[in-house]
């Protein structure tokens, strides 16, 4: 029986891997379209967003504390049943704050303002009254808000042996931070930017019911 001629099969195997090989071409060539599209389109608007960040610089505002009054930073008493036990401490604190616009032609759009007052890690609370957003804030204008925080709270024994320790050395230290969503626009871009701030406050510890005045002035840094 004469041997079974195979160049038919060979044949086909040939077309099945040329047909496969331009598939995969194919298939190559359609994603680097692909990401060549993406290319083309991202790369001129992330251009634009880096240049407009370089020429206003949002990262270099920042807030200011230019005064504040602690009225009340105080414990109540301790238990007579031991140590241990958690404690009240009632505070009373009214802040002034800057925020600057220092660009000349830039204004600001402020989308929230919050603001929250800390004693060693302790949330004393956030502003007893809301903060005005959303407003605009023109260029080279400078808007003061009033922060006031007032209430009592629950701390352990850590913190009021903290502030007992600040109290005898003659300064107790208070942190207020802001968060802040600010939106810039020009032209047609609109960039909306969020930030968080630590304010660092001292003071003599109030007493006789007599308010404790911070006006030394200080910037807030970025959190």
């Amino acid at each position: 029986m004469p041997p079974r001629d195979d160049g038919d099969g060979d044949g086909a195997c040939l077309r099945s891997a040329a047909g496969f090989g331009k598939g995969v071409f194919a298939c190559g060539k359609g994603l680097f379209d692909c990401a060549w599209q993406c290319v083309q389109f991202w790369t001129p608007l992330t251009v634009t967003v880096v240049l407009l960040w370089l020429i206003y610089r949002p990262d270099r505002f920042r807030p200011r504390v230019d005064s504040a009054v602690l009225a009340a930073l105080d414990l109540d008493a301790a238990p007579a049943n031991g140590t241990g036990q958690q404690r009240m401490l009632r505070y009373d604190l009214a802040v002034d704050m800057s925020f600057r616009n220092s660009h000349g032609r830039l204004s600001i759009r402020y989308l929230d303002v919050g603001a929250t007052a800390f004693y060693n890690g302790t949330r004393l609370g956030p502003a007893d009254d809301a903060l005005p957003a959303p407003f605009r804030q023109g260029p080279k204008n400078t808007t003061v808000l009033r922060p006031a925080f007032r209430g009592a709270v629950a701390v352990d024994a850590g913190v009021a042996a903290e502030l007992e320790r600040e109290r005898v050395a003659g300064t107790v230290h208070v942190r207020v931070s802001v968060a802040l969503t600010l939106m810039y626009k020009v032209w047609l871009a609109k960039e909306i930017f969020f930030y968080k701030y630590d304010c660092w406050l001292w003071f003599p510890p109030p007493a006789n019911r007599t308010p404790a005045v911070f006006d030394a002035g200080t910037d807030c840094w970025a959190a």
